[in-house]
């Protein structure tokens, strides 16, 4: 019973081999390799083949060999238009030569070949190609629309590229989702010989209906087989792009241009293009920091909003602050449906702002002062607009101060995105912190448009002094603690009253009479010097001195 059953199984086996790979030389389409010239002894590689012209003999023949993994699978002597196949039963790498040009030139004198070549044609099995394709009608549906279609009609149909004969094919479809409305997503097919096409597979999809955009991806894969056996993949892709249901767009639009000195206004449009209410939807806009709302404005509403609808939503006035070009920030529509919630925004509409924009600065060569001392002011005008403007100033000369020297006027043009300055010195008088008053300049553009910009105030404090020394300055490379230590008293003041103390504000030197300034590049220093001051009640005994001679005066007159 074993022996019978195992020459069964034997036999089916040999069956099933034979079914799955038999085929003859005769059922193999071949494909063009490639084209070789050989001399005596040359080779040529194709694929994982080796092909040598081995020897040619007088009668007529070329000895061809064809090798793999270094061992000769078949050989044999060729003449003119013969030719030679090797069978690859195991991976069906089919190939075969043919002889389609010999050169046998025999020397007269030695009667030998001279220099023989054969020519070459190698060709390898067939083997199937599927170009797969998927049609739609349209690309994007956008169920919105009336014209839109209410179903997505595809075809799917494949055809044979390749050089030899498919079997067995198997078409398969995935929809990414889509419903299928009618026909089939499969097909097979026995064989499909090459430049041969399949009938297509016709089907229709339902269009979804969404509150946001989606994208498809319609796949067709197919599966085949060739006369070896061996199994292919061939597959297409289309993308399907489905608009919402009900979209919402969002339109910001203002005034493209004005003038400094004019108004711009802004409108928020919302449209709903759908076929479904939206109940809650919520607009917010936002203000540019460069311009101020005219009036108060509510830059978020919530409206209910219907099928192919249009809403003004928000409309307002805006004034700028500057010159410029700006762009606006986008307006925002929000809303929940199916517990999902959903956004779009409008554009950034841009508004270009022209103008000029003076900016005046007030500076001091100085950081601090003692009476007497000279201070340089100096005016900067700038103009940060994008138009020109005549600028006046006219400076006065503050309380405290005295004019020194210098310009306190400006009358000039100054052009857009340049500067200009000028400087004038005072003489400052007073016995504490002084307060410049701010800069007011007036100015006017070609266009008529005028205004008056002002400085910051500038404040420079008072440098206290008490009862001071005032020692030389030793150049610095030359100063030490031992010289300073060293230094004589050209001269000190001890005031004796109060009067005295306020009305004493800075020494001089004696050598070359200079005072102490902060601007003087060679200042003197100004030390308190605590040993000086003078001792407690002295004024006292000498008011009491004072007032008994007086006394003893009056009564010798009056005797």
């Amino acid at each position: 019973m074993f022996p019978k059953l195992i020459s069964f199984l034997f036999l089916l086996i040999i069956c099933l081999t034979t079914e799955a790979f038999g085929y003859s030389l005769e059922d193999i389409e071949w494909e063009s390799a490639q084209t070789a010239t050989l001399h005596w002894g040359n080779s040529i590689t194709v694929d994982s083949y080796i092909i040598t012209a081995a020897d040619f003999s007088l009668d007529g023949f070329a000895y061809i060999t064809i090798s793999k993994d270094n061992a000769v699978v078949n050989s044999g002597a060729l003449r003119l238009s013969d030719e030679l196949v090797y069978r690859d039963s195991v991976d069906g790498n089919d190939i075969k030569v043919y002889v389609s040009t010999l050169n046998l030139k025999v020397n007269e004198w030695t009667g030998k070949l001279e220099d023989p070549t054969v020519t070459l044609q190698i060709y390898r099995r067939g083997l199937p190609n599927l170009k797969v394709k998927i049609d739609v009608e349209q690309d994007t549906y956008d169920p919105a629309k009336l014209s839109t279609p209410l179903y997505i009609k595809a075809k799917v149909t494949i055809e044979n590229v390749g050089s030899g004969k498919a079997s067995n094919l198997m078409l398969n479809i995935d929809t990414d989702g889509l419903e299928l409305a009618d026909g089939k997503l499969t097909q097979t097919t026995a064989s499909l010989e090459k430049e041969e096409s399949t009938k297509p597979l016709n089907f229709s999809l339902k269009i979804p209906l969404l509150w946001d955009s989606g994208k498809f991806d319609i796949l067709a894969e197919v599966t085949a087989y060739d006369i070896h056996g061996k199994k292919y993949k061939f597959n297409a892709t289309k993308s399907i792009d489905i608009k919402p249901k009900t979209e919402i767009i969002l339109t910001k639009i203002c005034t493209n241009e004005i003038y400094i000195d004019e108004t711009a206004y802004v409108t928020v449009i919302a449209r709903n293009t759908g076929s479904f209410s939206i109940n809650s939807l919520t607009i917010n806009d936002t203000l540019n920091d460069n311009f101020s709302p005219v009036d108060d404005v509510q830059l978020e509403k919530i409206i209910s909003i219907g099928p192919d609808q249009t809403v003004e939503v928000i409309k307002y006035a805006i004034k700028p602050l500057k010159p410029g070009t700006y762009k606006l920030p986008a307006a925002t529509a929000d809303f929940i449906a199916d517990g999902k919630s959903y956004s779009s925004k409008s554009k950034e509409p841009a508004i270009e702002v022209k103008g000029p924009y003076i900016v005046l600065e007030k500076k001091a060569n100085i950081s601090s002062f003692l009476p007497g001392d000279d201070v340089l002011i100096t005016i900067e005008v700038k103009n940060e607009g994008n138009r020109a403007a005549n600028v006046k100033i006219n400076e006065i000369v503050p309380e405290g101060t005295s004019y020194v020297t210098g310009p306190m006027s400006f009358n000039s043009v100054v052009k857009a995105g340049s500067s200009e300055s000028f400087s004038y010195t005072l003489k400052l008088e007073n016995k504490a912190d002084i307060e410049l008053p701010a800069t007011k300049a007036t100015f006017i553009d070609m266009e008529g448009y005028t205004g008056m910009k002002n400085s910051s105030p500038l404040l420079i404090p008072f440098m206290i002094a008490g009862n001071v020394v005032v020692y030389h300055n030793q150049p610095e490379e030359e100063y030490s603690p031992e010289a300073e230590a060293g230094q004589q008293v050209d001269e000190f003041y001890n005031p004796e009253t109060e009067e005295d103390m306020e009305s004493f504000s800075y020494a001089e030197v004696s050598e070359d009479n200079q005072k102490s300034s902060p601007l003087d590049t060679n200042q003197t220093n100004t030390i308190i010097d605590p040993n000086l001051r003078q001792q407690p009640g002295f004024e006292l005994w000498v008011m009491l001195l004072v007032l008994i001679v007086i006394l003893k005066i009056e009564k010798k007159t009056k005797s």
